[in-house]
């Protein structure tokens, strides 16, 4: 199966999908923090990741000459496989079951929104 990736259209969903991140956690963070929410920042980020799962999904589906749903469910887990290394190198306390989870939330979301996008795109 992996023989039939394109790549590049991974990439693309994956690198987005970090920016995607990166731009709607500082957003939410503004909003909230300017609302008084207590710890804005960790529910800034956790919405962030969850956005930016479905965007790189959406992205890598997209641009998918084929399965769609599989380019889109690996340009997520690629941005969970980095949250998870990210996370374990500054010493999060994580349980082994919630980065689990987070795998099987960035398979499911990223392919779904792969899915969605490769129904009626037009393939380039």
């Amino acid at each position: 199966m992996l023989a039939a990736v394109r790549w590049r259209a991974v990439l693309v969903g994956f690198g987005l999908g970090v920016l995607g991140i990166a731009l709607l956690a500082i957003l939410i963070w503004l909003i909230l923090s300017a609302g008084g929410v207590d710890d804005a920042a960790g529910v800034a980020t956790s919405f962030g990741t969850v956005g930016g799962f479905l965007l790189a999904g959406w992205l890598a589906g997209r641009r998918a000459p084929i399965r769609a749903w599989f380019h889109g469910a690996l340009a997520a887990m690629g941005i969970a496989l980095v949250v998870v290394v990210t996370a374990r190198l500054g010493g999060s306390p994580a349980p082994t079951g919630e980065v689990l989870l987070l795998a099987l939330m960035a398979i499911a979301m990223g392919g779904v929104a792969g899915h969605l996008a490769g129904r009626n795109s037009v393939r380039f």
